[in-house]
């Protein structure tokens, strides 16, 4: 099974403005099947198979969700971090102000559900 080390690789290789298919597929690669991140902690769990899971805490960018959701602004800012256009850095930083509280990538679907409050989707993007 992966280990954290093995993701903290793959996303430093790849660097900032990678798209995600291409970040997703060498995770998948690994044996992540799926991941979530909360942006108000900037934690980040990624699920194996048969429950496996790995949780960073904290990668840094965390961000105060805003209580006003705009499911328009997260889906256009989830196309440009998606297509490698925008940072993780930035993205969390605009997520937050639209009221996205996490993120859910399904790494086998290719899909990615944006959540606000209490796991309502805002948005879902391809891959």
């Amino acid at each position: 099974m992966f280990k954290l080390t093995e993701i903290d690789d793959v996303l430093t290789n790849l660097g900032d403005h990678a798209d995600f298919a291409t970040i997703a597929k060498k995770e998948a690669d690994l044996g992540v099947q799926h991941f979530q991140y909360n942006v108000e902690t900037g934690a980040t769990t990624y699920f194996g198979e048969n429950g496996y899971l790995v949780e960073r805490r904290t990668n840094g960018i965390e961000s105060v969700v805003q209580p006003e959701e705009d499911a328009a602004a997260v889906e256009k800012i989830a196309k440009q971090y998606v297509s490698g256009e925008m940072a993780l850095a930035d993205a969390v930083k605009h997520f937050a102000s639209a009221g996205c509280q996490a993120w859910t990538a399904n790494l086998k679907r290719q899909v990615i559900n944006f959540t606000g409050k209490e796991g309502k989707i805002m948005a879902t993007v391809s891959f």
